[in-house]
């Protein structure tokens, strides 16, 4: 039994702070909203707050209560060249089709311009949001100042949010100059509702915490909601592992303490939670012995920790995943506990420092593009995004309710098709399902279209051949030359005989390869030049079966004949004898089929 079963509720309610169910709407979310929304808007907004005072979770909700009015646009990163920020900003709006790297700055800058005064045109006006701006250059800010001016009849439609902690000195003078809304700390009766919520949300039938506990939360929590989620949740932890269905204060202070001082921990808690029950014997369950073992290895590791070392003793610093952005700020000096949560390294996490890694099936995952991989065994989703360097960790999100594994393309809520594309072809996402998906990752996701990879714990950590990588890599060159020369055999001979073609709001189509080839010498003798631009290719193996892979990128084809605009996906395949990739299945996606 966890404590989730302990305190009959459905899911953890303080291990999600940026689920939209549990946001508490608060006087400052409200100004927030009606200083965007009451014409004319500041040009310059800065939300300013203390760690852990709730900024990501307004900035996330942000875009689901303003939709009718304002476009809201996250900024990935600041601090880098102005090329990145309008490519970033155009992927925001959907056209990340038109972001490929060999588009001049000139054009990027065109594009934007004429997608702003579209919004514009149509009454809806534009925020750009730059979360962490105490990293924005005196440079950055000015070009994203500039950015949202280059039109006069943009005056009071177009700002720039900016999201920092409370600070006495800011790294431009404009900062000082700009208009700025605080986010206080909660209140008493604020931080009772904030904990209430949640648990009622969460599934709980009636109260755990005390009005005693609730008001000692509020003064060792300082009223920060970050603070107040890791407290809450060790003193759950806490409660139950001492058979307590009643948190109190002395629960809130021991909990309190635990994460101030690791090595605090109640002992006695600690072997209830390790796998005791009060007067039984030791339960000899295989979870149990695994969970003993990592509480044993969790004391070793806090005994190395605080052991003096010798001054000429240098360790080396392990080599950890890249992890940006978290979710919420922790407490400081925070770290597991010896509870079931503090289990050995799951699949997917580096041994020993419990930090996730990316799956060895995503094989190439393009710089801002992100992909979530469902991990079914662990009910656990991850979004990863790529990076100029190496990919890392965007969010870990509740996961949603797939149950068939393979790969999934789910569309924005506002589109036609909320499940785009499905393969191996199955039963389709409700509806709902995509829409509650969407919703976790609205604010973090700047793409329209988010492909899902769903396997259990096994298949995601199997092994990948060296070379799979480099041979799918050849095959799209040579897709994509074959197409742009009009080598029109050496195309056809890339698809296997017959293959699927789909597209959506159609009918699946099977086509021959003598067929295809026909068709292909058809086009050519009509087509004229033929000019194909495509971004790099997310590559990912079947988890199931690593002789069949999923490549999709963004795809621009102009000719005489036609100019299409969109995403396509090729589903490829070889023997189990390690014969060629051949393309099993092609998606085409325009673009326009995705508007509502």
């Amino acid at each position: 039994m966890d404590y989730e079963a302990f305190f009959k509720l459905k899911e953890r309610p303080f291990k999600n702070p940026l689920e939209d169910k549990f946001f508490l709407p608060l006087p400052a979310f409200d100004e927030l909203c009606q200083t965007l929304t009451n014409e004319p808007r500041p040009n310059f907004l800065i939300l300013r707050g203390q760690e852990g005072s709730g900024k990501s979770s307004f900035l996330r909700r942000l875009p689901w209560v303003i939709k009718d009015k304002i476009v809201v646009a996250p900024i990935l990163k600041t601090g880098r060249h102005f090329k990145d920020i309008l490519r970033d900003s155009l992927v925001s709006f959907g056209l990340g089709f038109k972001c490929s790297p060999q588009i001049p700055e000139e054009s990027l800058l065109g594009f934007f311009q004429n997608a702003v005064s579209n919004f514009v045109a149509s009454n809806y006006g534009l925020v750009l949001v730059a979360d962490g701006a105490l990293s924005l250059s005196e440079e950055n800010l000015n070009d994203l100042l500039h950015l949202l001016s280059l039109e006069p009849q943009w005056a009071g439609q177009t700002t720039l949010l900016a999201a920092a902690r409370t600070l006495s000195s800011w790294p431009s003078p404009k900062f000082a100059s700009a208009k700025t809304l605080e986010i206080p700390p909660l209140t008493l009766e604020q931080s009772s509702q904030y904990v209430n919520k949640r648990l009622k949300m969460a599934g709980a039938r009636k109260e755990i915490f005390t009005p005693g506990a609730l008001t000692t939360l509020h003064t060792v929590s300082q009223g920060l909601p970050a603070a107040i989620n890791a407290i809450a949740e060790r003193s759950l932890l806490t409660a139950w592992a001492s058979n307590k269905k009643e948190i109190t204060p002395s629960f809130i202070n021991q909990a309190k303490a635990s994460l101030d001082k690791p090595q605090a921990i109640n002992p006695q808690a600690a072997k209830r939670a390790a796998g005791y029950q009060p007067g039984r014997q030791k339960i000899h369950s295989r979870p149990v012995r695994i969970t003993l073992a990592a509480t044993m290895v969790l004391a070793f590791s806090f005994v190395m920790v605080l052991w003096p070392k010798s001054p000429e003793t240098k360790e080396p610093a392990p080599d950890r995943p890249e992890i940006t952005e978290p979710s919420v700020a922790p407490l400081p000096q925070e770290v597991p506990t010896a509870t079931p949560a503090a289990a050995p390294a799951l699949p997917g996490q580096t041994p020993g420092l419990g930090l996730p890694t990316l799956p060895p099936v995503l094989l190439s995952l393009p710089h801002n593009t992100m992909a979530l991989v469902v991990n079914q065994s662990l009910s656990q989703a991850r979004l990863w995004q790529g990076r100029l360097r190496n990919s890392g960790l965007k969010a870990e999100l509740l996961a949603p309710e797939l149950k068939e594994p393979g790969l999934y393309l789910i569309g924005r809520p506002n589109s036609r098709f909320s499940l785009i594309f499905q393969f191996p072809p199955g039963q389709e996402v409700p509806k709902d399902v995509s829409e509650k998906l969407w919703r976790q990752v609205e604010t973090l996701l700047p793409q329209d279209i988010l492909p899902l990879i769903v396997a259990d714990s096994e298949r995601l950590i199997r092994p990948v051949h060296a070379g799979s990588l480099e041979s799918l890599q050849k095959k799209i060159t040579v897709w994509v030359n074959s197409q742009e020369y009009k080598f029109t055999n050496d195309l056809a001979s890339l698809y296997s005989d017959p293959f699927t073609y789909y597209e959506p709001g159609q009918k699946p189509q099977t086509i021959a390869r003598e067929n295809f080839q026909v068709a292909l010498e058809s086009e050519a003798r009509t087509s004229g030049d033929v000019k194909l631009a495509i971004s790099e290719p997310l590559i990912s193996l079947d988890p199931r079966d690593h002789n069949r892979a999923w490549v999709i990128f963004n795809l621009r084809y102009d000719s005489k004949l036609r100019q299409d605009i969109g995403l396509r996906t090729l589903i490829l395949e070889k023997s189990r004898l390690g014969g060629d990739w051949l393309i099993k299945a092609e998606l085409w996606i325009r673009e326009n089929s995705l508007q509502s």
